[in-house]
């Protein structure tokens, strides 16, 4: 799942009301926070040097939401902070030191599991060996980025009833998560008087899962996400056929969304089996998670290497 990356961006199909998604019927959405990895420190001292000259970087991250987050650091064939220091002109500089801690580990590792509000501190070591530095010099563009992976999930309850004079739940309850992506569910294809999540036993509903980055005023969760699709499931209920279903799928099972842009997986919800007739009313539920990699840009530090001259 490491090697999966994509950007996802908000679809909503239902009205949004101070931030939570309701489809009537009494139902109540509960989110989980939006917030990710914030970068509390990057300094790159310092920033001009001669041939020959050292190059120290410092970084600090901290989870600043409320899920649980996997940070990256090393790739299978790299232990120098590779995947966080994406760039570091290796025809320039070569890394000399690398190490990293965090808040509940001491030691240098690949990854780091990071609770809500643990902290990553990272710390490079760049050697400026490349020989000769022309009269213009050098200039490098260090690039950081930010990858971590996410496990989230949705839930929603569903009623259908025999008509519309049977009375049935006012309180249906359901659950989206967000951070930088957002798994949400929505039901439409109702002909209740309150609408979905509601159902007449006669309507043709359809669920949808939909994925989104709920993109922020800041813009701080602008980066790549890739993940397979969401692992549907229901109870209660039935869902006709698998879903997501094949054709909802590109890339070989890989899901690859830009800035901007959504994915949603419709599927269609059957009772038709149920006996109405014994019990009037019933409740369905359906469960949604997935996991993901989101990769968060952290931008660029620019270090010049200058002539020395004779």
């Amino acid at each position: 799942m490491h090697q999966r990356f994509a950007i996802l961006s908000v679809l909503f199909l239902a009205v949004i009301v101070s931030g939570c998604v309701g489809g009537g019927g009494g139902e109540g959405t509960e989110s989980q926070g939006n917030q990710a990895i914030n970068v509390n420190e990057l300094t790159v001292t310092p920033k001009d040097i001669f041939a020959d000259g050292n190059v120290r970087v410092r970084m600090t991250l901290t989870n600043v939401g409320q899920l649980p987050a996997e940070l990256l650091v090393n790739t299978e064939s790299d232990n120098e902070g590779g995947q966080i220091l994406t760039n570091h002109c290796p025809d320039i500089f070569s890394v000399k030191s690398f190490s990293a801690s965090s808040s509940n580990v001491s030691q240098t590792r690949d990854s780091y599991m990071l609770s809500p509000d643990y902290k990553v501190r990272l710390n490079w070591n760049l050697k400026q060996d490349s020989g000769n530095v022309p009269l213009n010099g050098y200039r490098c563009n260090l690039r950081f980025e930010v990858p971590f992976n996410y496990s989230v999930e949705a839930f929603k309850q569903v009623q259908v009833k025999d008509n519309a004079d049977v009375t049935g739940s006012e309180n249906l309850f359901a659950k989206s998560s967000e951070g930088p992506m957002k798994l949400e569910i929505e039901t439409i294809g109702s002909s209740a008087p309150r609408g979905a999540p509601t159902f007449l036993k006669n309507d043709s509903g359809e669920v949808l899962i939909q994925l989104a980055n709920k993109e922020p005023e800041e813009g701080s969760y602008l980066g790549n996400i890739a993940l397979s699709p969401p692992n549907v499931t229901a109870r209660g209920i039935n869902l006709n056929g698998s879903c997501p279903v094949d054709e909802d799928l590109s890339g070989g099972g890989s899901i690859e969304l830009y800035q901007d842009q959504s994915k949603v997986f419709r599927c269609d919800m059957l009772w038709e089996n149920h006996n109405f007739n014994t019990v009037p009313s019933i409740r369905g539920e359906i469960f949604a998670n997935a996991d993901y990699t989101f990769v968060k840009t952290a931008g660029t530090k620019t270090v010049q290497v200058k002539y020395r001259g004779n």
